[in-house]
């Protein structure tokens, strides 16, 4: 047996697979048996049913109504609809009509003019039912608590009266049923159910939600827009405490990266100096050398003119051996590059006189 909570997109979904019978691979449809199908109490489909029930009269749920609608599936073992010898998509005739009749009594004691589609598949591997149950209660107009203005008190009274005894209108809502708004009610379900079937050797199935324990679906509206209306408060406080991280975060970037590109600037200013320092120096190096240069040039010059003259003078004096290792010396600084080698005076030449 299952029980769950359905909305419209869930009437549709299981009007489509009462009315398009389709081998999909996970209900194990035989369409060569489509036929047995049997519809047992209502029209068509679950939405037909629905339909039928809006043009009754009947009041739609309120808007902000989750789930209002119950759909079951019940059905039995295999061994339980089977004989010996039969396998999947087989059944003893007379065991399932000992079924039907006990689960039909059943539904019609347990849910009354709530219970309004239910129809019988025989094309899968085992026999099963789809009921659609449409909690419904009376809706009664509000008893006034005070005159309108300049309302008798015998009107008054009257209205009051009428608003007590009034029959109501019959409207839909899981959450005012007195059935379906209990705590538990899935299972208190479940266990009547067991009880009409026990006889025929059916046996409990298991709880998916252990005894004590709260179940995840058995929520009224209100109890459940209150739980997202916290939840929702707190993760908005948790989403309002990350983004003030991540604008903090982001300072601190924003922070480090114009430090960072005003040590940049920096940086580049003082290395447009040491440049420019490093080029003055060489431009002084360079006029100093090309000064260097041109001295060396001159003083060759006038060693070169000189040098003849002081050969022949010292030769005269006798101390032209000592003049040319002093020659040799100066050359040997560098002078040499700049002037013509000089020969030994001739020992004949005629210097005149002083």
């Amino acid at each position: 047996m299952d029980i769950r909570y359905a909305g419209a997109s869930e009437i549709r979904s299981v009007t489509q697979h009462e009315i398009e019978r389709v081998e999909d691979g996970s209900s194990a449809i035989d369409l060569t048996r489509t036929y047995l199908n049997r519809i047992l109490l209502g029209p068509r489909s679950q939405q037909a049913a629905l339909a039928e029930l809006w043009a009754e009269g009947v009041a739609r749920p309120a808007r902000q109504a989750e789930r209002p609608y119950v759909q079951i599936v019940l059905s039995a073992s295999p061994e339980f609809f089977r004989a010996s010898g039969q396998g999947p998509g087989e059944w003893n005739d007379e065991a399932l009509e000992v079924w039907l009749e006990t689960t039909a009594r059943w539904l019609r004691k347990e849910f009354g003019s709530d219970l309004i589609h239910v129809s019988l598949h025989l094309d899968e591997d085992t026999p099963h039912l789809h009921v659609l149950v449409i909690p419904t209660y009376r809706k009664k107009p509000r008893t006034p608590g005070r005159q309108k203005k300049g309302e008798g008190e015998a009107a008054f009274a009257a209205r009051r009266a009428a608003a007590e005894v009034a029959e109501g209108v019959r409207t839909v809502g899981r959450a005012s049923n007195d059935y379906w708004k209990r705590n538990w009610a899935r299972r208190c379900a479940r266990k009547s159910y067991h009880q009409a079937v026990a006889p025929l050797g059916i046996a409990y199935g298991r709880d998916f939600v252990e005894e004590g324990m709260p179940s995840p679906q058995n929520k009224t509206t209100g109890k459940w827009v209150r739980e997202e209306a916290a939840r929702l408060a707190v993760e908005a406080s948790r989403l309002e405490e990350r983004e003030a991280v991540l604008q903090r975060a982001h300072d601190e970037l924003a922070y480090k990266e114009r430090a960072l590109h005003a040590r940049s600037a920096g940086l580049e200013s003082d290395y447009r100096v040491y440049v420019d320092d490093l080029r003055a120096t060489a431009r002084a190096l360079e006029a100093q050398t090309a000064q260097t240069a041109q001295r060396e040039k001159q003083l060759a010059r006038i060693l070169g003119a000189i040098t003849p003259l002081l050969g022949r003078v010292a030769d005269r004096l006798g101390v032209g051996a000592s003049l040319y290792a002093i020659r040799d010396a100066i050359l040997a600084a560098g002078v040499s590059a700049h002037t013509e080698p000089v020969a030994p005076p001739d020992e004949d030449a005629d210097i005149g006189q002083p």
